[in-house]
């Protein structure tokens, strides 16, 4: 027999290599150790080693969390961002529990979300500015069972603030950061108006964090009237908030983990710098060298870096 013949046979015979010693994990298993992945690494590797992991990867249990910040803005990678969150919301089949997204966010992806994730029970969204255009309200209507809600340096209105308070009943957290072109061109009166609703909107809240913001005093005594379940409200930076006197005292008494607005920010996620100023007009100055208070409102969002 030749050669390449006996070779032939012998491999014809020889048994399969063995699979890979993770393939023989529980399901379970694979899934609590995907899980600590990053969506992106799920869905652009894991999937990919082997078919075992694809249909773990693809099980919609595996994106009950979708983690997705952390990533700097670029117009091409915010498209890709995009897809891939669509695509991470689509396989968790109606299972979604958390998402965070930061830096790509948009009214149309909120609204994709809310279409199939009427389960979502915490939302974060970071740096998406003004590019939300009412589809926060929009998209409120289907979280019924949103509980926790993180805004940082978006922009949002009064009237969003009151439709997710009344889309949201079981709304206990609420976070909004302002966002860097409402802090220049928003004065106190509006953030007031925010105030207010929150305190109108959202009774149930436990904790409420208005960092950066621009309400008075007139603003957070609505919140403290409306909001009688609070147990920790954070104020750092809100540089028009006094907190002397009788307003201070019953913030300690009612609250019992309060950030104050002097208080440091060195703890805190986000570059934040602690400010104090006598109105409104003393911290656009401090902002542009060229500011003038009738034009204020027609500052853009590329005027202003942090």
């Amino acid at each position: 027999m030749p050669n390449a013949e006996k070779k032939l046979e012998a491999s014809s015979t020889a048994p399969p290599p063995p699979s890979p010693p993770w393939v023989e994990l529980p399901a379970e298993i694979t899934m609590d150790i995907l899980q600590r992945l990053g969506t992106i690494e799920i869905l652009e590797s894991a999937q990919r080693v082997c078919s075992t992991w694809r249909k773990v990867c693809h099980d919609p249990a595996m994106w009950r969390v979708i983690d997705l910040k952390r990533f700097v803005f670029r117009s091409k990678v915010a498209k890709v961002l995009e897809k891939i969150c669509r695509l991470a919301v689509r396989l968790s089949q109606g299972q979604l529990f958390k998402i965070s997204i930061e830096n790509f966010g948009n009214e149309r992806l909120l609204s994709y979300i809310a279409s199939r994730s009427c389960q979502l029970r915490h939302l974060r969204l970071v740096k998406c500015y003004n590019r939300l255009s009412g589809g926060l309200a929009s998209a409120a209507k289907n979280f019924p069972f949103l509980e926790e809600l993180h805004i940082y340096f978006t922009s949002i209105t009064k009237d969003d603030i009151e439709i997710v308070g009344r889309s949201c009943r079981l709304l206990k957290s609420f976070v909004l950061h302002a966002g860097p072109f409402d802090k220049v061109r928003t004065p106190p009166s509006q953030d007031n108006d925010k105030a207010v609703a929150i305190a109108r909107c959202m009774p149930g809240l436990r904790h409420l964090a208005l960092i950066e913001n621009n309400l008075t005093n007139e603003g957070l005594l609505a919140i403290l009237d409306g909001c009688p379940h609070l147990e920790s409200l954070d104020l750092r930076c809100c540089c028009f908030i006094d907190l002397e006197g009788d307003l201070g005292r019953r913030c300690n008494q009612q609250i019992v983990d309060l950030k104050q607005p002097r208080d440091s920010t060195c703890d805190y996620e986000f570059d934040c710098k602690i400010r104090h100023y006598r109105s409104f007009e003393d911290y656009c100055r401090s902002r542009f060298s060229n500011y003038n208070p009738f034009i204020v409102g027609d500052i853009h969002e590329y005027d202003y870096y942090f």
